[in-house]
């Protein structure tokens, strides 16, 4: 039974690019944004608090996925997409960091339902305590799933020099083209620090396009918007999304604003410090 869903599953996560289009879907699509998908909510629970903002588990997870195939969705990466070769009702799915538990916990779940990811990887995290190994990188690319960059560290790019900033893409580039000898054509911007000088570096030292964190449905281009999975983002609202509902769109949006704001008016330490200390009065992430 189980081998018969994933057959089905893989079937329809790669559809033929002859399929009919719905009409004013043809250049949209919604990427969503993970990040760590822990195996039980206890697991979860144990993470430092400005780790769980972000995180999912592997049952949230699994709920996601099984709705994506339920409700006739289909998974591309972004090849695909900017290429215009994706099915009329697709998803984007990728996830930021590297951490350990997308190759232990989301692959095993991606699999069953036969549907592909991005994995954008920190490169200096690679073998590290916590994050996926080199090998568990090429398991990922064996499985059919993608492998692109995340930077070379975890840290605002718009705090950096040109030169450095330069620098800081084309070694990550570099690196995970010669570790994992496949080309690597796309960024995801890391903490979601992004302005026209990040975009057009990246674009320079190779990159064909670039993810920022901006919600939103994206278009092929340079510039890929993406909308954020977090631990609070509940099965309903999840679904919404993936239905392209117009009003949680504008939610995503409104919630990104007012914390690029606030991040502007306090200054993102004190912001931090303020999520930080929500996160550790929560149980289980239903009030954050």
């Amino acid at each position: 039974m189980g081998s018969a869903v994933a057959t089905e599953a893989s079937r329809r996560s790669e559809p033929a690019v002859t399929d009919r289009r719905l009409p004013g879907d043809r250049d949209r699509t919604l990427v969503l944004t993970y990040h760590a998908v822990h195996p039980t909510l206890d697991v979860w629970q144990k993470q430092k608090a400005s780790d769980r903002w972000y995180a999912v588990t592997a049952n949230q997870f699994h709920q996601q996925m099984e709705y994506i195939l339920r409700a006739g969705y289909a998974t591309s990466l972004l090849s695909a997409f900017l290429t215009k070769q994706t099915h009329p009702k697709s998803v984007i799915l990728t996830f930021d960091d590297g951490h350990e538990s997308n190759y232990g916990v989301a692959l095993p779940i991606l699999q069953r339902f036969g549907l592909r990811a991005e994995f954008f990887v920190t490169v200096s995290r690679v073998g590290q305590p916590g994050f996926m190994t080199w090998e568990q990188l090429r398991r990922l690319q064996d499985a059919g799933m993608s492998v692109q960059s995340h930077g070379l560290h975890h840290r605002p790019l718009t705090d950096l020099p040109t030169d450095k900033l330069a620098d800081e893409l084309r070694t990550a580039k570099q690196s995970l083209e010669h570790n994992l000898s496949s080309a690597v054509k796309y960024l995801a911007i890391p903490g979601g620090f992004a302005n026209r000088r990040i975009y057009h570096e990246a674009l320079e030292v190779g990159h064909e396009a670039v993810c920022n964190s901006e919600p939103g449905l994206a278009r092929p281009g340079k510039i890929i918007a993406r909308v954020a999975v977090t631990h609070s983002t509940a099965q309903g609202e999840f679904e919404g999304l993936v239905r392209r509902k117009l009003s949680l769109l504008l939610l995503v949006s409104a919630k990104r604003k007012l914390g690029k704001a606030a991040k502007l008016f306090l200054g993102v330490q004190r912001c931090e410090a303020l999520k930080q200390s929500r996160l550790s009065s929560a149980t289980d992430g239903s009030d954050v």
